[in-house]
């Protein structure tokens, strides 16, 4: 028997030619940083060798399978029949993570990758980037060679027109690193024979995050946390507790909770904490499409100024509140917030920009709002983006290098300030990124289409 090949390539399915800036760009970051990179843009001549080697890479030298996913190309035959392929093979070798979408816009799941946790690209190609590395080197350990110099990948981004600079460039995610987490997860029941209605009343308003679970509850706090809340007529009775670690590793067998069960458990009750941190600090909810919220805050709560921030090699100053004349209505930046266990526990930030007339109530409009979210910022650029970020979360956090979310009287989860960070040793300058406008208020008309659209992150939490 034939000895199987190494896997340690990363294939990239896309559709061509639509997607092809965007997989070279991608192609020379991997390259540049030691990776064996196959796709379809390295066909400088046609001829059906290099379509043998392409499928050849694919089933026997791909460790994983990156899929540019937007809508377009989940509707190709082409990039649908590398995604039925890829499948068989994960199957085979028994990786279930083995395609790995990376989504540049909102699209439709096949099948075949409904299950799979995508990496968003939508709103920022580096911070996509950045934590695209984090996961093949930290998490799947995919082996890499010494950068290239002078691979086919610069050879090919020559003929379209793109010089790689030999510099580094500093990259920026939008994970916020979980430095501390509680040690054990608790459960608690009620006594028997309180009537269901009784338990799901007493849950409401709890002073700390709970997720119900049978005849009772499981949290991070303890009893003494919590009893003043459900008063003497619902006594807790302790019910056992297991530490984080295991919980989320292997799940609770005792309570035949599996693992990805006790991950979105995790999940709830971070989101939980995170709520009422932000509440503390008198953001406002605002329900999006689906069941996350963007939180934002009020004109009279929110600095009017420019926010400065100092975060190691980020420094800058950004508004994250503003009032358009020409429009006559308030703009606020916000964040919505997804906790994830994978690669790393970390809390994923969502930014947002939420509409008002008044500085003090989101329009209650939905269709407008949606038009003004595409129009208003049509124009911002990435770098924009990044520093409304950073000051937002600096003001949160009031200044400090950690966001304390506290989960019980006497332990919190510490957010680490600033989000995770990554240097690339080359950079690929985007085409006509300089020219592109960065005005506060862009003269256009709100209905056009064709800006800016926010994301909506409809991905598992845990």
């Amino acid at each position: 028997m034939d000895q199987e090949e190494p896997r340690e390539a990363i294939f990239i399915s896309h559709a061509s030619p639509e997607q092809n800036m965007f997989t070279l760009w991608l192609g020379a970051k991997l390259a540049a940083m030691g990776y064996e990179v196959w796709a379809d843009v390295l066909r400088l001549k046609g001829g059906d060798d290099w379509q043998r080697k392409l499928e050849h890479a694919l089933r026997h030298r791909a460790a994983k399978v990156l899929l540019v996913a937007d809508p377009v190309s989940v509707d190709k035959q082409g990039v649908r029949n590398e995604i039925q392929i890829a499948s068989d093979i994960a199957r085979r070798i028994g990786d279930e993570e083995f395609i790995i979408p990376l989504k540049l816009a909102a699209f439709e799941a096949p099948f075949l990758i409904a299950h799979a946790q995508y990496i968003d690209f939508e709103k920022s190609w580096a911070a996509g980037l950045a934590e695209l590395l984090d996961v093949l080197g930290l998490t799947y350990r995919i082996p890499r060679t010494e950068p290239m110099n002078g691979s086919v990948w610069r050879d090919v981004h020559l003929i379209n027109a793109r010089r790689i600079q030999s510099q580094p460039e500093a990259l920026i995610s939008n994970w916020l690193l979980m430095d501390a987490v509680p040690k054990r997860i608790r459960q608690f029941r009620f006594p028997d024979g309180v009537p269901q209605a009784a338990i799901d009343k007493s849950l409401k308003g709890a002073p700390w995050p709970l997720v119900p679970f049978r005849e009772g509850f499981l949290t991070f706090a303890l009893a003494h946390d919590l009893q003043d809340h459900f008063g003497p007529s619902l006594p807790l009775r302790a019910a056992g507790s297991q530490s984080l670690g295991a919980f989320l590793d292997k799940g609770w067998e005792e309570n035949a909770i599996k693992p990805w069960n006790s991950r979105n458990i995790f999940a709830d009750l971070v989101r939980q904490g995170l709520e009422a941190a932000f509440r503390g600090r008198q953001l406002e909810p605002y329900q999006m499409s689906g069941t996350q919220l963007a939180w934002w805050a009020r004109a009279d709560v929110a600095p009017s100024n420019q926010v400065a921030f100092q975060m190691g090699q980020w420094s800058g100053s950004r508004q994250i509140q503003g009032y358009s004349s020409k429009r006559g209505l308030h703009w606020h930046f916000g964040i919505s917030v997804a906790a994830r266990t994978a690669p790393i526990r970390h809390v994923r930030v969502l930014s947002r920009l939420i509409f008002s007339t008044d500085g003090q109530n989101a329009l209650d409009d939905v269709k407008k709002m949606h038009r003004q979210r595409r129009s208003f910022a049509k124009g911002w650029r990435n770098a924009r983006w990044r520093d409304m970020l950073l000051a937002f979360l600096h003001w949160v956090a009031e200044g400090k290098a950690v966001l304390e979310v506290p989960m019980s009287s006497s332990e919190s989860i510490a957010l680490k300030i600033p989000p995770m960070q990554w240097t690339a040793p080359v950079s690929i300058p985007l085409a006509g990124d300089d020219q592109m406008s960065d005005e506060d208020d862009p003269t256009i008309d709100e209905d056009d289409d064709d800006g800016f659209d926010e994301i909506e992150d409809a991905s598992d939490a845990a």
